[in-house]
């Protein structure tokens, strides 16, 4: 394996994926709201602010995206007694995987659709007060989880830990 990859294994293993959907799940929302950035903020835009916020998006929104993957596969084994089929797999890996192409294309077009009425600061803005509505989402995921985890096993440890 490459040393990234090794890397990338190495910290989802060290700490529960659950810890990395939520930091991402913080961070994104003023990421997005500095892209613009929002005029509330009085923060004049730079070439390097941009590009600093473009390269932090790079950064945590794979960081709140590996994980998911995982954990669906753990509350799918959970909720069917431990079994892994290839067809769920495989079921899981395309669902997945087919939320980023429909991601891009919202996102594309409603971008198209807030240029024609609010400026790109506030657009962005727009986005990182959406990205907040889906923390929490992500928040209550993530509780409601660990409640399934909790009454299946009887244990208030994370899925993903042993």
């Amino acid at each position: 394996k490459q040393w990234y990859q090794r890397r990338v294994r190495g910290l989802i293993d060290r700490f529960n994926p659950y810890f990395f959907v939520m930091l991402s799940a913080v961070i994104l929302p003023f990421l997005y709201m500095f892209i613009g950035p929002i005029p509330i903020f009085h923060v004049a835009t730079t070439k390097l602010q941009v590009m600093l916020v473009l390269a932090l998006l790079g950064f945590f929104v794979p960081m709140g995206c590996t994980p998911i993957l995982l954990i669906m596969f753990d509350v799918y084994k959970l909720r069917n007694g431990g079994e892994l089929s290839i067809s769920a797999s495989n079921t899981i890996v395309s669902v997945y995987c087919s939320c980023f192409p429909l991601g891009a294309c919202i996102g594309s077009f409603s971008a198209g659709i807030l240029s024609l009425y609010v400026p790109f600061e506030w657009s962005t803005g727009g986005i990182g007060l959406l990205f907040i509505v889906q923390s929490v989402l992500s928040f209550i995921y993530c509780w409601k989880l660990a409640e399934l985890k909790k009454r299946s096993t009887g244990e208030g440890k994370p899925l993903l830990e042993e």
